[in-house]
């Protein structure tokens, strides 16, 4: 598999710590009339919480299911579109009980590649996520109502690592946060192998900067950083079976979440 196509298919895993988050989907374009299409099952949960200066807390257990569907197309040499939705469904122990179910957020944007060569490639990307919880759905839907808009430039370098096929994909951006939550700064990295033909392995990291205190009662300046480990297991030439499992090692203002997911790709 030639080196650009390897690592194009990789970045995608990462929907399942990222929510319905294209803006982690890689540096790479896909060709001109080529698509893919991602749908997973995320489950993550967490009964502790880190407090504004990183310590560990016990809090009522909070748990959140996700069923996620991720779809980018070339629309033409160097220019990828790409869209996302999904349902999910909270639950949340905090002085009661408290749930919300209904959709997600839901994401459209494009990637544009600007440069090329020598293994290396950079683009940039633009999205508008739009929110599905309200405000009026009480405790269970916080920090699940504001739109959002992301920018960021993306790169990433192709190589040998051991003698197998590998990459390094790099990402930094901003996001506008609409109502109470405050704007965040965003970087991930993802490092890719594949020790054989069929299967790539993925070590990830998501780290996510509040640039400020939230407005509203909730007065929280978070900072978040979580770890992945993913594998991507190739069924057949177009379809693909990807599992993930993702923890919070560090954080402040943030829950301590931890979860696994599992779903199917089909190239076409």
């Amino acid at each position: 598999m030639p080196f650009a196509l390897f690592a194009r298919v990789a970045a995608v895993v990462a929907l399942g710590v990222a929510g319905v988050s294209p803006a982690i989907a890689g540096a790479f374009t896909l060709d001109e009339g080529e698509g893919k299409v991602f749908a997973t099952g995320v489950v993550n949960s967490g009964d502790h919480y880190y407090d504004r200066r990183g310590r560990l807390k016990a809090r009522g257990a909070y748990h959140k299911y996700d069923l996620q569907a991720y779809l980018e197309y070339g629309l033409r040499d160097g220019l990828t579109g790409f869209a996302a939705t999904g349902l999910q469904r909270i639950t949340a122990r905090d002085g009661g009980r408290h749930e919300r179910e209904g959709l997600g957020r839901s994401e459209i944007g494009l990637r544009a590649r600007l440069l090329q060569g020598n293994g290396w490639i950079a683009s940039a990307q633009g999205s508008v996520v739009i929110a599905g919880a309200k405000r009026s759905e009480g405790v269970a839907s916080i920090g699940e109502t504001d739109d959002q808009v992301d920018v960021r430039g993306l790169v990433a370098r192709s190589f040998e690592a051991f003698g197998k096929p590998a990459f390094i994909d790099l990402g930094a951006g901003y996001r506008t946060r609409s109502g109470d939550p405050a704007d965040e700064i965003r970087a991930d990295a993802t490092f890719g192998i594949r020790p054989a033909p069929r299967l790539l392995l993925l070590a990830q990291s998501f780290n996510t900067f509040g640039t400020k205190r939230w407005d509203g009662p909730y007065r929280l300046k978070q900072r978040i950083h979580k770890v992945q480990a993913a594998a991507l297991y190739d069924l057949t030439e177009k379809l693909s079976l990807l599992v993930s499992v993702f923890f919070t090692p560090e954080a402040r203002d943030a829950m301590d979440e931890g979860g696994a997911g599992v779903g199917f790709g089909y190239r076409f």
